[in-house]
């Protein structure tokens, strides 16, 4: 039987394990494929997953939950926070992450065989850029024709930014993430706010809202194979037919309640409107969540393939058949959601946006002697830079031939 390993990396990432881990125990009893992420043993069931950060704060709160039984590998800590990149790869975070490979095989040695990581971290901060991008490349190396990296990652913030050096720590990561996932789904803070603060209007959102967030969208993804025993690559092969442009943006929310009946139709043809209000997209998939069978399949099927696609690539439509539990109470009322991944050639855009706060940053040459005094090379701060540019090219340049098939099509109509 495959299954799948999840790292969480750094403190943003510890937490949203924490929170995805409290999700997938409530829905234990209902999930028939729990060894995809379990393994059973003596009548327990153990989380496959590490949790690894170059301090102790976050580790140590999340083993203070003794409800869930992890293994005595399932935990590793540093001493001192990586506040770059560069401590993060090359110093402090080196030995940490080498340590953390060794869990992770003696995790790996238990399964028959090893389907996916599944990693969350947020790329601004120097645990879960640096570490990720040594510890992805081993990966790599390892195991790359075995099994898949996908990532549920937190990028920097356009508007909301707690770590000044974020730019650089993003901007360096990428080209790791570029070479080894095959998928790389994006979150930022202040999208997911804005994402909650317009469903559910709460007075205080914090962290915790936002790790749930992403513990949602990750538990319908692998919930595909955990109730439905569908295969998780199905998933992701339509929306990543290019190699490198594997960068998805997600959109979720509450669809309707369940028994709700009467506003049924309304709000699912409402939603489909939301989470579709997307440019020039170029792949897309959706990801409902519900106990019962769906009877607007045809519907969505309908919505999502007169949607404009570049080379003749259809939609997918998915369904996770179980019912909608929450961790947090305030989010109680969502019974029946969606997840919405889109390859987007939008994203460049993002993408152009922290290369050009990576290029204000460097031109002051600002932060430069921390990153060089922990081992990084003035030449890699170019690279980096390139690296990203030629990124944001590739999905330029498909872009462009999408919109030459669309005028095309247009002028042979006329």
């Amino acid at each position: 039987m495959s299954s799948a390993f999840h790292i969480h990396i750094g403190g943003a990432g510890v937490m949203i394990g924490d929170m995805l881990w409290k999700l997938y125990e409530k829905e234990y009893n209902e999930a028939t494929q729990n060894n995809y992420i379990y393994e059973e043993a003596d009548g327990n069931h153990y989380p496959l997953a590490l949790f690894f950060d170059t301090d102790d704060r976050k580790i140590h709160e999340v083993q203070r939950n003794k409800s869930i039984k992890y293994k005595k590998h399932s935990f590793l800590h540093g001493k001192e926070d990586a506040s770059t990149y560069a401590r993060g790869r090359y110093n402090d975070g080196r030995e940490v992450t080498e340590q953390a490979i060794d869990c992770i095989r003696k995790q790996i040695e238990t399964m028959s065989r090893l389907d996916e990581f599944v990693i969350t971290c947020s790329i601004s901060g120097g645990t879960g850029s640096g570490c990720l991008s040594f510890l992805s490349q081993v990966l790599n190396e390892e195991f790359k024709n075995k099994s898949k990296q996908n990532g549920f990652i937190i990028f920097p913030s356009s508007e909301m930014q707690n770590n000044v050096v974020g730019p650089y720590n993003a901007v360096f990561s990428i080209y790791t993430m570029t070479e080894n996932f095959q998928s790389v789904t994006m979150f930022d803070n202040q999208s997911m706010y804005n994402v909650i603060d317009y469903q559910l209007e709460l007075d205080f959102v914090d962290y915790q809202h936002l790790n749930n967030m992403v513990a949602q969208v990750i538990s319908s993804y692998t919930g595909l194979r955990r109730f439905n025993n569908c295969d998780n690559s199905k998933f992701l092969s339509n929306l990543c037919p290019h190699p490198n442009m594997h960068y998805l943006i997600p959109s979720y929310g509450k669809m309707t309640l369940i028994n709700d009946y009467a506003r049924t139709e309304l709000q699912e043809k409402q939603f489909i409107q939301y989470l579709t209000k997307k440019k020039c997209q170029l792949y897309q998939s959706l990801l409902f969540r519900q106990k019962q069978l769906n009877p607007f399949f045809g519907q969505y099927d309908l919505t999502l393939n007169n949607l404009d696609h570049c080379f003749g690539q259809s939609s997918n439509i998915f369904q996770c058949a179980a019912s909608n539990y929450q961790v947090l109470p305030e989010f109680a009322q969502m019974k029946l959601t969606g997840s919405y991944f889109s390859n987007d050639a939008s994203i460049t855009s993002r993408f152009k946006q922290l290369r050009e706060s990576f290029y204000k940053i460097r031109q002051k040459r600002a932060f430069h002697s921390q990153y060089q005094g922990e081992g990084l090379e003035d030449s890699e701060f170019d690279e980096a830079r390139v690296v990203l540019q030629r990124l944001e090219e590739d999905y330029n340049s498909v872009s462009s031939i999408y919109n030459s098939q669309i005028e095309n099509s247009n002028n042979y109509e006329l």
